[in-house]
């Protein structure tokens, strides 16, 4: 690491006065730091409270975008403040300029006075930050080495007063901070005279440039928009002209009015996601253009119509019909009348409430196919989700979705998604899990597939089967009107017979195959050759695309048309036009050689040195558009928009020529796996040969790494991961799932760990690196070793995050109090790694009390409705926790009855602070909470699950995952109070509505099912006439040894850990694993869990990466399971991802107050800080080891004492 790093984390720079005045803003600072939102004291803002709004932007450069706010944003978000009685006060900063010495610095000086205020005063300003894509992050002293931010200053004209502004615009902890950014893109529509008046990259930002992308780095990116915009000249200041993109007003002000109702009114705000307005105008406008194009179809609209009016339907209605003959018109079709129709209003409902309509067509927008965007988006339009309960990946978001589809308090909805078997490989998409299997009254589902698809025979083996509705072949006078429509497209005519004769081809019934024919047609102007051509038109589409890519072979410049439909088959979701006119101008290579030629092309390529290849020029280009425009989809302006195939029919006959072996046969009704030629490679080599040099970063990453996945090139993935521009947009702070999906390309968690191991050393050594930097990367590449579930390893990238922070930053609160966070969680996450709960776990737990409390201590004295939030959900973990330690015993520092005292405060004021933000789904979860630190059985613990279950009902309805594990709650608590009857009934409905929500072949559904299979539930069964026997038929031997060994006056426990297996061993504690890698087997009892496994073999993923299925074995009540899991479930993060909140709906968590903390209770509130500030006086972590990767050799943890207890059993906490 560099030299000269003070205590601070700033770097001494030559001008001290300038240092001098930033450690006077950081030391400031230091006193309110926060990260959104404003002090509980002040988030029920008084009448007349102000909002403070904040626009930077270069001084000479960002003039249309100033005037672009003043005349659309500005004026409606005054408004809008004033009907919530607030007063906008918006103040536009200046930063930089041509001529630095005609800039007033005083004024500067008043900016940041004011800014200081605000967070002085816990008001967190409103940001609106514009930068250039070249130009990017305004560096401050300490984020780089001194001559490059002195560069900098000079070469953009910044004033002294300027970077100290800067520094209160560009905090990090500042959630109310957007970033937009201008694309460069605009430069070249710019006449080389007047890009003297935009803010362009200079050697200066390209130093800057070389320590990554600094915005990327620091803030998420849902707080970052990147912009395109027209020039159209200059006006008679010499100002720029620009015409920006519509969605631009539209992300702005939702970015600003959510963070205002988050800060003044107290509302818990959506989750800002300015890509979904972009997707949903993409959609739009491909439903708009293929609707356009349906002709007839009357009935098939008509039955859709029907479906959705009549109230006795709660399944879905599923279009079927074979490719090409029309499906997706259809419901483009559909959409769009029913959109036009809730816009103006006519679309009436009996009850008088909207229908909201939500589209989705897989294929038609770059990342369409994944099924977790698009649920997340549905989730997010419903308003069903917001920051605090994002669902961590695609399953989560199946079982969230599944349970607002069934919840009768769902608002009225109608979901069209087309083509179901166009989406990936994802298991859910395949399982269709998130579609429940009864629908609420109020919605809707229309979906299409092909025949026989994986999602149409998994809905169809359901109970409840979907409506099937078969589109039938194109009648004669809907045909006649297409050739008619086409002939007059092309200024053709054909004769009646000629007509007959096309219609007599049997294939003329397909949509598809008809407008094909008539495009080949057109290719003639004589009316012999067209009947010649008629008569030789071949039937089926897939034959006919055949016949069609062969006279594209033969036009002039054939090997260009080809390439382009071949870049287009190879690319991750289409290509932009400069992208393809980039790749096609080499044409020496643009077809992939003869096999003789092979070892020659390599030899040559070798030699080469790379030259620079422009584009392929305008007429080239314009005569290969012209022939393919009918069979291609752009999404949007020709040099930036994408461009792809327009039916993916022809996708797949492009792969049948051009990417199959000649002797292949494809049924054009079936998805098959197909083997990879040789040519296969070719065509993703040389679009990974042209992405690996892309300076775009998004086109790099959604192509890059998608090309190396296709080439099966284990080595430059891990290479491109490793690569921190692909890890900053791959990122996930609570899943990385498309990071972690490639990562499981390339081989194991450990080979992730040991390349980011490599990686982060060379990271720390880049002298361009400060030392803050260094302790984001470690936490960024912690928390993703946490979500592969490799524990362990991520303590020790966290200890160094840590340590940096302490000895270097100056132990910063808003960053301490992260990094104290989640510490206890990775201790957490250990101790779920076990079956039973024993004393030799209290080493990880006191660790994870430790460290939670270190945290709880922290959060109490920053500001903000987010830490608010964050302290309820510390509080509530915790309160789990003590009743953890009360399980395994006690410990000296702390008795099991102290502990449970202790609990019941923190829940206590967990309850307290969710009432106060009005967040009914952790309410009701903290209500469940308080009944596990109840004594089990007791008519408390039954009135508190009950209060739980009232409210989880009104809010989400039975199919939530809530509900699920309150039915097995109460379950418990009657059969711990012998009434099995009653315990079976609630077990009942524990396996049904898990079932609903996880899909039948779920290891938690099969574990709620096998409790069922227990004799004692069997009897009962049999007793009410319920038993199945078939229900037996693959659990025969393990019902036998049941009945050999089950006691039923035994209590019963429950598990949901990673099923047993007798290859490998586990000790309770992970420190008493020794550096040698060997177990000491004689501290304490083992457990047994489940080997690492190969991820090819069909595994299920668990944490992000590979473990083996749980086994779903009836064990009976002997088996000694765990207690605490059944109150609370093995993953404690999945309950942030199903909760949310209704503001309207307040008075609903007035009824179920329990004990809770009232409003004077300070008292109360001292007494948790003062237990939650201590440390113990025989705890055996005062303070965190000095080992970690970068202060010693030795990187495990030493052995606890403590774990030398181990004797005695509990029920372990899960």
């Amino acid at each position: 690491m560099r030299e000269g790093v003070i205590s601070s984390g700033l770097h001494r720079s030559s001008s001290d006065f300038l240092y001098n005045v930033y450690c006077g803003i950081v030391k400031k600072s230091l006193v309110t730091m926060a990260t959104g939102g404003v002090s509980p004291e002040k988030s029920a803002r008084s009448e007349g409270s102000t909002v403070k709004l904040f626009i930077t932007s270069y001084t000479d450069d960002f003039f249309a975008e100033r005037e672009f706010l003043k005349r659309e944003v500005l004026q409606e978000l005054r408004s809008w403040c004033e009907s919530k009685q607030l007063t906008l006060a918006e103040k536009f900063v200046k930063w930089g300029s041509l001529h630095p010495d005609r800039r007033d610095p005083t004024s500067q000086e008043k900016i940041q006075t004011s800014i200081e205020n605000c967070y002085y005063n816990n008001i967190m300003p409103i940001f609106l930050n514009f930068t250039s894509e070249g130009v990017g992050w305004v560096p401050m002293w300490g984020e780089c080495p001194d001559e490059h931010i002195e560069d900098y200053i000079e070469a953009y004209g910044l004033l002294m007063e300027d970077l100290e502004v800067m520094y209160g615009a560009y905090r990090e902890d500042n959630h109310n901070s957007l970033f937009l950014i201008r694309h460069d893109s605009v430069l070249e529509k710019v006449p080389e005279l007047e890009q003297e008046y935009f803010l362009k990259r200079t050697p200066a930002s390209d130093k800057l440039q070389c320590c990554g992308d600094k915005i990327a780095q620091k803030i998420p990116p849902v707080r970052i928009i990147k912009y395109h915009c027209d020039y159209k000249g200059l006006d008679s200041k010499k100002h720029a002209k620009l015409e920006f993109e519509d969605s631009l007003r539209q992300s702005i002000l939702d970015f600003c009015k959510q963070r205002i109702l988050y800060d003044f009114c107290g509302e818990q705000p959506q989750s800002f996601n300015n890509q979904d307005s972009l997707v949903c105008r993409q959609h739009e406008t491909f439903m708009r253009l293929k609707g356009s194009t349906v002709l007839g179809r009357e009935d098939v609209l008509q039955k859709i119509e029907d479906y959705v009016f009549r109230d006795d339907k709660d399944v879905p209605l599923l279009l079927l019909g074979d490719p090409g003959l029309g499906k997706s018109s259809v419901l483009c079709k559909f959409a769009d009348i029913f959109s036009k129709k809730i816009k103006d209003g006519s679309l009436k409902r009996s009850d008088s409430k909207t229908w909201h309509l939500f589209f989705h067509f897989v294929g038609a927008v770059p990342g369409s196919t994944n099924l977790e965007p698009m649920l997340k988006r549905l989730l997010r339009e419903l308003d069903f989700i917001n920051d605090s309960n994002m669902p961590r990946d695609v399953n989560a978001a199946a079982q969230m979705c599944c349970s607002m589809l069934s919840n009768p308090n769902t608002q009225p909805l109608i979901i069209v998604v087309d083509a179901l078997n166009q989406f990936s490989e994802e298991q859910a998409a395949k399982v269709m899990s998130w579609v429940p299997r009864k629908l609420s009254p109020h919605v809707r589902c229309v979906f299409s597939t092909i025949n026989q698809s994986m999602q149409h025979k998994t809905l169809m083996k359901r109970e409840t089967k979907p409506i099937e509705l078969n589109i039938s072949p194109l009648d004669i006078n809907s045909r006649k009107a297409i050739v008619r429509e086409m002939m007059t497209k092309y200024n053709r005519r054909m004769s009646s017979s000629q007509i007959e004769k096309l219609l007599a081809h049997t294939s003329s019934e397909n949509p598809l195959w008809l407008t094909v024919a008539c495009e080949e047609l057109c290719q003639y102007s004589r009316s012999g050759a067209v009947d010649e051509r008629i008569n030789c038109l071949p039937d089926g589409i897939l034959n006919l695309l055949e016949e069609l890519l062969r006279r594209f072979e033969g036009e002039s410049g054939g090997t260009l048309i080809v390439a382009t439909l071949c870049l287009l088959e190879a690319s991750a979701a289409g290509l932009l036009e400069s992208e393809l006119r980039h790749i096609l101008a080499d044409e020496d290579k643009l077809m992939p050689p003869a096999p003789f030629d092979e070892k020659d092309e390599k030899e040559t390529s070798e030699k080469e040195t790379k030259k620079h290849i422009g584009y392929l020029s305008d007429s080239k280009w314009s005569r290969v558009f012209h022939i393919l425009q009918p069979y291609l989809r752009p999404y949007g302006d020709s040099s930036e928009g994408r461009i792809d195939f327009y039916h993916r029919t022809l996708s797949k006959a492009v792969r049948h020529r051009y990417f199959q072996k000649k002797d292949e046969k494809v049924d054009e009704n079936i998805e098959v796996e197909e083997e990879r030629p040789i040519v296969y490679n070719w065509w993703h080599k040389k679009l990974a040969d042209f992405f690996e040099n892309v300076e775009n970063v998004d086109r790099f990453v959604e192509e890059y790494p998608y090309q190396l996945v296709c080439l099966e090139d284990k080595y430059g993935l891990s290479k491109c991961l490793c690569d921190w521009r692909v890890f900053d947009v791959l990122y996930n702070e609570e899943f990385s799932s498309e990071l972690l999906a490639f990562w499981r390309k390339v081989g194991s968690a450990s080979d992730m760990i040991s390349q980011y191991d490599e990686a982060l050393t060379k990271f720390e050594e880049d002298d361009n690196v400060n030392e803050e930097a260094v302790s984001i990367r470690y936490e960024k590449v912690c928390r993703v070793v946490i979500q592969a579930g490799k524990y362990h390893e991520a303590l020790e990238l966290l200890k160094t995050a840590l340590k940096i922070e302490e000895k270097e930053l100056g132990a910063r609160p808003h960053r301490m109090v992260e990094l104290y966070a989640l510490m206890a969680e990775i201790y957490d996450e250990k101790l779920k790694l076990n079956d039973f709960v024993s004393p030799s776990q209290l080493p990880d737990l006191r660790k994870t009390i430790h460290y939670g409390r270190k945290s709880i201590a922290l959060r109490k004295t920053l500001p903000g409705t987010y830490h608010r939030f964050k302290l309820g959900m510390s509080l509530m973990k915790l309160a789990f926790n003590m009743e953890s330690w009360e399980a395994c015993g006690g410990g000296p520092e702390l008795t099991g009855t102290d502990a449970l005292n202790e609990g019941n405060k923190y829940i206590d004021k967990a309850l307290k602070i969710f009432q106060e933000l009005n967040d009914q789904g952790h309410y009701a979860e903290a209500l469940m909470t308080k009944g596990v630190l109840a004594p089990r059985g007791c008519m408390e613990q039954l009135k508190l699950y009950n209060q739980a279950m009232d409210l989880c009902m009104q809010m989400y309805g039975e199919y939530h995952i809530l509900t699920s594990r309150l039915y097995i709650n109460i379950g418990i608590v009657y059969e711990d109070n012998n009434n099995y009857k009653k315990a079976y009934e609630y077990f009942k409905k524990w396996a049904r509505v898990s079932e609903e929500i996880l899909g039948p072949e779920h290891p938690k559904t099969l574990r709620a099912k096998g409790v069922l299979r227990e004799t004692r539930y069997r009897s009962i069964a049999r007793e009410m006439g319920e038993w199945n026997e078939e229900d037996m038929d693959d659990n025969n031997d393990d019902d036998d040894e049941d009945e050999e060994t089950e006691n039923p006056d035994l209590e019963h426990y429950y598990d949901d850990q990673v099923g047993q297996n007798n290859n490998q061993q586990l000790i309770m504690d992970n420190s008493l694993i020794h550096d040698n890698g060997n177990i000491d087997n004689s501290v304490g009892p083992v457990i047994e869990v489940a080997p690492d496994v190969d991820g090819n073999n069909g595994d299920v993923l668990l944490n992000g990466y590979y473990e083996q299925d749980e086994q779903a074995e009836d064990n009976g009540s002997d088996r000694e399971n765990s207690d605490n899991e059944n109150f609370y479930d093995d993953n404690f993060e999945d309950y942030d991802e199903h909760y949310m909140m209704y503001s309207d709906t307040g008075p609903a968590i007035d009824e179920f107050n329990v004990n809770i903390l009232h409003d004077d209770d300070d008292d109360d509130d001292d007494e948790i800080i003062a237990m939650a500030s201590r440390d113990p006086a025989n705890d055996s972590l005062n303070s965190l080891p000095e080992q970690d990767n970068r202060y010693a050799n030795d990187s495990h943890e030493s052995s606890d004492s403590d774990s030398q207890d181990t004797n005695q059993h509990h029920p372990n906490n899960a």
